[in-house]
């Protein structure tokens, strides 16, 4: 299974869970190449904007966060939107979400995370909806 197929799987998966938990969601990879985010999640007003990654065996190279994704999230950040978010997919199958911020601020110094980064930093998907207004 390559790259894209693998991706593009767990964006509808990921769809799906939001779903499960109440959230309305679309899957902007289904619009056109070089979208800068993979969904737009919304409830209860609030709109969530998230680009889903799946880690490989040694982590998350943080060169795959696109010039174009770091603009679009700094400014749905900038317009009043709150954060964007990365869903990373680890090899177990968990589902870890970590804010933007968190990503640019690792990337400035450093080339990945580790798993136990992404442990540190992200919070589980359920944690993370529960954590949502």
């Amino acid at each position: 299974m390559n790259n894209k197929t693998l991706g593009n799987g767990f964006e509808a998966e990921l769809c799906e869970k939001l779903s499960e938990y109440g959230y309305w969601t679309h899957n902007l990879a289904m619009n056109k190449a070089g979208q800068p985010a993979d969904i737009i999640a919304v409830k209860n007003k609030i709109a969530y904007l998230i680009d889903a990654k799946v880690c490989s065996s040694k982590g998350f190279a943080l060169s795959r966060v696109e010039e174009n994704q770091e603009l679009a999230m700094t400014l749905w950040n900038e317009r009043g939107n709150g954060q964007g978010w990365f869903a990373l997919k680890v090899p177990t199958g968990e589902i870890y979400m970590i804010p933007h911020f968190c990503i640019q601020a690792y990337k400035s110094r450093q080339s990945a995370l580790s798993f136990s980064e992404i442990h540190e930093l992200g919070k589980p998907l359920g944690k993370w909806v529960a954590s949502c207004k």
